[in-house]
């Protein structure tokens, strides 16, 4: 009895030993995993060009980083494991009863047989459910996020319940697929319970029917057999179900996959090395440049050709879809450049690192982009810049007394998007962050589009005193900004239309640019901003001499 005692002593330590070892293996596993996955589907999410953002809902994106994170996170190792462990546990209790009972395998191959037609029905059914009820989330992701974007556009016209029912009706969907998925796991369970007292049922004939044939087989023994009969059915069932978990949650692993395999930028880390100061000019030459969002698409500019002298100050102005915001990004190669060259300071950019060629460069986009924290580190996120250099750059962007006034001055907190600043302040930031960069190419597109006109003035002030000497371009969204320009170019459909200075366009009557800002004037009569009303005066008298010769 000792002897027993002490086998069946050692083989349970040696048991729980080996299963905490398996345990933190496959947990260890596990967490590797998640955190390649996650971490190559950020990079690459990272790395995608802007194209991708501009056709993927942001709620898609949400879904792969949330629902489908959390899936493999919490329950693809345990499932994994989990599976393991029944199939090894099924194994033994078959193989059991089979020595046991020899005629329990009669009946154990076809009942197994159809186990397997069992779970391979409920699986093709649950993988596309699943998929289902991921697909039908998305929706609502996005549905709110656009939602929370233009909330006071929605109230501003009355569309609260529009939207509110649109929410309910993607929610329906969703909570349908999740109800049918569920009602799908419920079935399973049940028919797999069914099917396992026809085992426990089958495996007792088998046991009595052994005992009959062979009397050599001990009562302890059919006990034994019978005993792990009735953990068969419920193996089974842990196998089945773990199979079909297992079928289900891969999809996520799938879709995360499909965005980690995502194609990225080139960034041409093998690009060559440019001076620390390039570009100290800001001469740039398009040469038979051709630009394309995508290759199934046709080309918005073709074959242009443009040179914009250092220190040149730009205007670009088009109808809707003419290519300014296209020929502006792609000196950031935010666009696909298929044909032709872009030279700045005779280096070709294609040539140039691409986070080396975008870091060169300062652009003040239409919509500001702040981020929850402090003034400082957003004028100064990598923490280069002396404290002398910030304020003197909120000096030149006239919010050095704004900024005097704030608790904290550098380190006054920034809330998430700049809730916490005016329309005009962001812009005005946005300026000084530009300023402190001190790069030779500055690129306004559209800034002062969503600003007052008083604002509009201090910002084009305030950026005509900070880079003086250096080259602009401007993308204008009211024309009257741009009438003190060097030049001004008016594009459309891809091409440049007309080029030249102020007044050399205005001379032209008839003209795309004259056309343009006679439009603009008659449906804006009047103007609080001085120097607006001064140039409109200007206009006049520039169409009125035209009109008489």
């Amino acid at each position: 009895m000792t002897y027993y005692l002490l086998v069946y002593g050692a083989l349970s330590v040696a048991s729980v030993l080996l299963s905490f070892s398996s345990n933190g293996i496959g947990q260890y596993a596990g967490a590797r995993a998640r955190q390649i996955l996650h971490e190559s589907m950020l990079r690459n999410i990272l790395h995608c060009p802007v194209r991708f953002f501009e056709c993927t809902p942001i709620g898609r994106i949400i879904n792969r980083f949330s629902a489908d994170m959390s899936v493999i996170d919490k329950k693809i190792a345990t499932s994994i494991q989990r599976l393991l462990q029944f199939l090894l546990l099924c194994f033994s209790a078959i193989v059991l009863n089979a020595v046991v009972t020899p005629w329990f395998l009669i009946v154990a191959v076809p009942i197994c047989i159809v186990y397997y037609v069992m779970q391979h029905f409920y699986r093709c059914s649950s993988r596309e459910l699943q998929r289902l009820d991921s697909i039908t989330r998305s929706p609502i992701l996005s549905h709110f996020s656009e939602t929370l974007c233009g909330l006071t556009t929605i109230r501003a016209f009355g569309q609260q319940r529009r939207f509110r029912s649109l929410l309910f009706s993607r929610t329906d969907a969703h909570t349908s697929a999740f109800l049918i998925m569920n009602s799908s796991n419920r079935w399973l369970g049940i028919a797999l319970d069914y099917l396992g007292g026809v085992i426990v049922f089958m495996s007792v004939v088998a046991a009595l029917l052994t005992v009959k044939t062979y009397p050599d087989v001990t009562p302890s023994l059919v006990g034994l057999a019978v005993n792990y009969t009735l953990l068969v059915p419920i193996y089974l069932n842990w196998v089945v179900k773990f199979l079909a978990d297992m079928e289900m949650y891969m999809g996520a692993v799938e879709r995360v996959q499909q965005y980690a395999l995502t194609p990225t930028e080139d960034y041409r880390l093998q690009g060559i090395t440019v001076p620390r100061a390039w570009p100290q000019k800001g001469n740039i030459v398009f040469k038979d440049v051709s630009l394309r969002y995508d290759r199934s698409r046709e080309p918005v500019i073709s074959n242009l050709n443009l040179h914009i002298p250092a220190g040149q100050k730009v205007g670009i102005c088009g109808r809707t879809g003419s290519g300014k915001s296209s020929l502006v990004m792609s000196l950031f190669h935010m666009v696909d450049v298929f044909e032709g060259k872009i030279l700045i300071d005779d280096i070709d950019t294609k040539l140039v690192p691409l986070q080396v060629l975008r870091s060169r460069l300062s652009v003040i986009p239409q919509d500001v982009i702040m981020f929850s924290g402090t003034i400082r580190e957003n004028l100064d996120p990598q923490s280069v810049y002396t404290d002398m250099e910030l304020w003197k750059s909120l000096e030149l962007a006239q919010l050095k007394d704004a900024v005097s006034s704030l608790p904290g001055c550098l380190d006054a907190e920034v809330r998430e998007g700049g809730g916490n600043l005016s329309a005009g302040e962001r812009q005005l930031f946005c300026l000084a962050r530009a300023i402190l960069h001190n790069a030779a190419c500055l690129v306004m597109d559209e800034a002062t589009s969503s600003v007052d006109p008083s604002t509009e003035k201090a910002l084009l002030a305030a950026a005509t005193r900070a880079f003086a000497g250096k080259t602009v371009i401007t993308i204008a969204h009211r024309l009257s900004t741009i009438l003190d320009y060097d030049r001004i170019l008016v594009l459309e459909s891809g091409r440049i239309m007309e080029d030249g200075t102020p007044a050399q366009l205005l001379q032209r009557s008839m003209g795309i640019f004259s056309s343009m800002l006679r439009a603009s004037q008659e449906g804006a009569p009047f103007t609080k901003n001085g120097q607006d009303s001064q140039r409109v005066v200007n206009y006049k008298r520039v169409e009125g001499k035209n009109d008489s010769n």
